[in-house]
Parts: structure tokens; sequence; C-alpha cells
């Protein structure tokens, strides 16, 4: 069993209830709110909050509960785009893993609202994390308040959405593109923002209380490495989902990268993401005594597999 797999096995059920509890008390209404449940706990691979989890451990840090909460709010922005990517004005998808998309079950006006619904409660979220924690292991407002700025930066017009408006481009039969445009204006916005967010969170979330000069200018170094490597990780994530996909995006004439460059030449594409990354690893392990890279190699190793 790998580092990974451990850690899964430990982290998941967590991450799952956490997720349970939240929804729960989602809304007012009880209906409402076992909507937005079957959106999020539907057997998701909960890549992104164990990312973040991940990044915590790697240095060595008590995963309170707290950060566990914090964790799980992307979550609930990666569920709800799904929900509305689902949707008949976008990919009109009538199943979602092997179960009717949200659409397909309660409705296509419903599911605009859980997916509305899921994006803000994300950031109610964040800003309640605390209400689970000890005095002393609470996590700063400033903190909160900036990782809910940065969660909707890379979610937002400058993230994900827009990432989306480029994949909505991609899918209509007129589309010109190329492999810049591809990586840089959808690739990169749509999947690797959020999994960018979820590894500089796990970054900052470790560093809570480096208060010296000197440890502030080495956090400031060792986040901007973590957001590198989750933007890494994550395009070449995107490019090994294309490879696994290229038959289904034949019939459905989607121009990914597999069909722009070939298959042997995006996986070589892929493969040097996952070198850079890996090399960012290598950096951090380097200057600092204390980052243990093993967990985070296995998620690089596991791309293409099941993780």
């Amino acid at each position: 069993m790998t580092k990974l797999a451990a850690f899964q096995s430990e982290w998941l059920p967590k991450i799952e209830q956490q997720l349970k509890q939240d929804l729960a008390v989602a809304s007012r209404d009880s209906d409402f709110s076992e909507m937005m449940a079957y959106a999020v706990l539907n057997g998701g691979k909960r890549l992104r909050p164990m990312l973040t989890l991940a990044v915590v451990a790697s240095f060595g840090q008590k995963i309170t509960p707290s950060i566990l909460k914090v964790a799980t709010a992307v979550e609930w922005v990666h569920a709800y785009s799904l929900v509305h990517d689902d949707l008949p004005a976008m990919d009109n998808d009538l199943f979602r893993r092997g179960k009717p998309s949200v659409h397909a079950q309660y409705g296509e006006a419903e599911a605009i609202l859980v997916g509305d619904a899921l994006l803000t409660g994300a950031f109610h979220v964040v800003s309640s994390a605390n209400s689970t924690d000890t005095e002393n292991e609470n996590i700063a407002a400033e903190e909160l308040l900036l990782l809910s700025q940065m969660l909707s930066y890379q979610a937002g017009a400058f993230g994900m959405v827009i990432g989306q408006v480029g994949d909505m481009k991609n899918h209509r039969p007129e589309a010109k593109n190329d492999v810049n445009w591809l990586l840089n204006d959808v690739y990169a916005p749509k999947t690797a923002a959020l999994l960018g967010f979820s590894a500089i969170a796990g970054s900052r979330l470790s560093h809570l209380n480096s208060v010296a000069d000197n440890c502030e200018i080495a956090t400031s170094t060792t986040n901007s490495a973590l957001l590198t490597f989750g933007i890494d990780f994550g395009m070449a994530f995107q490019i090994q989902d294309d490879l696994d996909d290229f038959d289904q995006d034949n019939v459905e004439k989607i121009t990914s990268l597999p069909h722009l460059i070939g298959i042997k030449a995006a996986s070589e594409k892929r493969d040097e993401y996952l070198t850079h990354a890996r090399q960012t690893l290598t950096d951090l392990a380097t200057q600092n005594l204390t980052f243990d890279r093993t967990l985070l190699d296995d998620f690089l190793n596991v791309i293409g597999d099941d993780i």
C-alpha cells in the first residue's frame, strides 16, 4: 500500500463526514438540502480536499477540525461546476457517475439553483471553519478571508468559470483551436486552477504560525512553489483525462489535446508537467527539512489511475 492509499483510507471517510454534516444544514428547506447533498455525495474522488490535507501532512502539521472543514469547501465549488456542466445548455449529460444528473433527477431549474447554493455555500464553509475547533486551534479571521479571496479568484472569471467559457467554445463545430489556447485558456483555468488553490491552501494552512520575517519570506516562497505544483498536477491530470476519453471525444467532436497533436505528443506534454512538478518537490525538500514529499509524489505517480 502506498502512503497515499493509507492517507486516503484515513481521511476520505473524514472528508465525507464533514461534507455530510455541513450539507445536512445547508438550507432551512430539508428537501433542497437533500438535492444539494445528492449533487455532492455521489462517490467523487475528493481529489481537491485530499490534496490540501496531503500538503498539510507533508509538512508534519496536525490536521485540525477547522483545517479539515476549510479543505472541503473546494469540493462544494467542484460539485457546483459539475451540476452546471451537466445542464442541457452546456454538456447535456443525463448521468453523472452512473446516477441521474441533478437536472435529470430534480429538474433543470432546481439544478441551476442547487449549483448556485453550492457555490455560495462554499464560502460559508470557509468563514465558519472555526465552529468545530478549540480556541487555541482556530484559524485567524484574516487567513480565512484570504483563503476565501483566493478561492473566489480561482473559481470565478479569472479561473474555472472562464475556463468553462473556453471549453464551451471548444464544443462548437466552427471552433478554431490551437495548442496554446487549449492549454492556457481552457485547461489551466478550468481544471488546474482549483487544484492550484487546493495545494496553496494546504501550504498556507501548514504555516499559520510563521511570524518571524525570515519565516514569512520562506513561507511565501513555499506557497508559490505549492501553487505551481498544484497547477502542474492539474494540467497533467486534464491531459490524462483527455487520453482516457479520446474515443468518446471523437464521437462528440470535441477537440482535445490528443486530437490536436496526437496521442504520443499529448502523452509527452503530460510528462513535461509531471517532471516539472517533481522538480518543484525536489526544490522544496532541499529548502525545507521538515517537508516529506512522499505523499505528493504519490499523487503524481497515480496520474491515469483511479485516484
